[in-house]
């Protein structure tokens, strides 16, 4: 018999042996229980088979910029299962354990990184926003007239460090906000050397950068002004004397419009017929999945807190394939005027909208328009006449953006 609980001091051990065996380099036992313990916005619970642990999964809790309404989100990541108990429905079982944690604290939206993402679109999970890698050349940051505002920041500016990051989060669809816990103010320090625009006491924007080899990695790169991203910009244009590449993250693809050549010198692009010699860019990853766990509980929770959605008046009644939901939380009506929800009753609809809830997950974050659904045959709506101003309510001005690795 298997059971689910939370993960206690005797059994930290046997987590971080489970961990270190799937996630190589992740070296669990060095940092996870003193990070747990500090730390009371994430928790560890495993799968156990008597007193034996078989599987187990770190969550978390976060607050998200939801399109500039904040909203809590749970997180999963570090799901392991051990090698002998594979292929038995473990992951399954902790996932769906860890949906009823969120839905038991009213949460109505979660996310993760997939391992698999055929397995999480399964388990209802729908796209985000893809990470693009860039290998660009330091000299195809731009070079501007000084950095006199520049300076190494050290653990003296920890609080100023994360109160720039808060600022962008508020900013930013999709971001995490960060909390000041010693863990979190000493983060940036592990991963590298923090450059930053300082003005009037004030970081406006800050580069965390490590170097190896003929690389420079960008961990992080945040600003809040055009000023203080063009001296971070001088500032890496000038390290092309040391560098080679500079590598770089992000589910920004605004990014080429900002280097002068954002080609990466890799030779992998493959021609075809009518298209000859492409140049290679940047490498496209998987960036985090979302899922929706109650879709009339999220719009009622976005309407209780005064969201907005677009500008489009309408009723609309929503028909989401989830086999978790009960019918009442996926199968409903509501109308929007000039993209505020006024009600949800069981009067007559302008339009029925369907789809799988891992394609209405990816819809409501902005990760995916309604019209590119309908145009792949994703979601049906019964008069099409209304596919402009569905599409009108759910398309955000910029797609999510995730920061936060976990």
């Amino acid at each position: 018999m298997k059971e689910i609980r939370e993960i206690n001091h005797s059994a930290y051990a046997s987590f971080c042996s489970l961990a270190n065996g799937a996630f190589p380099g992740l070296h669990a036992d060095q940092w996870l229980q003193g990070h747990i313990e500090e730390t009371p916005r994430e928790s560890l619970y495993g799968l156990f088979k008597g007193n034996d642990l078989v599987a187990g999964m770190r969550t978390f809790l976060f607050e998200m910029n939801l399109n500039q309404t904040t909203i809590p989100v749970g997180g999963v990541g570090m799901l392991a299962v051990d090698l002998l108990h594979k292929k038995e429905g473990n992951a399954y079982q902790l996932i769906k354990y860890f949906y009823e944690l969120n839905k038991a604290k009213g949460h109505h939206l979660v996310m993760l990184y997939p391992f698999n993402v055929s397995f999480y679109k399964r388990m209802g999970f729908g796209m985000g926003t893809q990470v693009y890698q860039y290998y660009v050349s330091p000299s195809s940051f731009q070079k501007n007239s000084g950095k006199e505002h520049l300076e190494q920041l050290g653990y003296e500016d920890r609080e100023l460090i994360l109160d720039c990051y808060n600022r962008v989060y508020q900013k930013t669809h999709g971001m995490t906000k960060r909390f000041s816990t010693e863990r979190e103010l000493n983060r940036p320090f592990h991963f590298g050397k923090v450059v930053g625009f300082k003005q009037d006491g004030r970081v406006l924007g800050y580069v965390l950068h490590e170097g190896k080899g003929k690389d420079l990695y960008i961990h992080e790169l945040f600003f809040e002004t055009r000023e203080a991203i063009e001296e971070l910009s001088t500032f890496l244009h000038q390290q092309a004397d040391q560098f080679k590449r500079i590598i770089i993250n992000s589910n920004d693809d605004d990014l080429i419009h900002f280097l002068s050549s954002p080609e990466s010198g890799i030779d992998t692009m493959l021609d075809t017929a009518p298209s000859v010699d492409n140049k290679h860019m940047v490498n496209l990853g998987v960036g985090v999945m979302y899922r929706v766990l109650d879709c009339k509980g999220l719009l009622m929770e976005l309407y209780e807190k005064k969201h907005r959605f677009g500008r489009a008046s309408l009723t609309i009644g929503f028909e989401i394939q989830d086999d978790l939901q009960g019918d009442e939380s996926k199968n409903f009506n509501v109308t929007f005027s000039h993209g505020e929800i006024q009600h949800f009753h069981e009067q007559t609809v302008d339009t029925i909208v369907r789809m799988d809830i891992s394609e209405f997950s990816s819809m409501i974050m902005g990760a995916v328009t309604f019209r590119a659904l309908y145009k792949w045959g994703k979601a049906e709506i019964s008069n099409p006449t209304f596919v402009n101003q569905v599409h009108d309510l759910f398309h955000t001005p910029e797609k999510p953006v995730c920061t936060k690795a976990f």
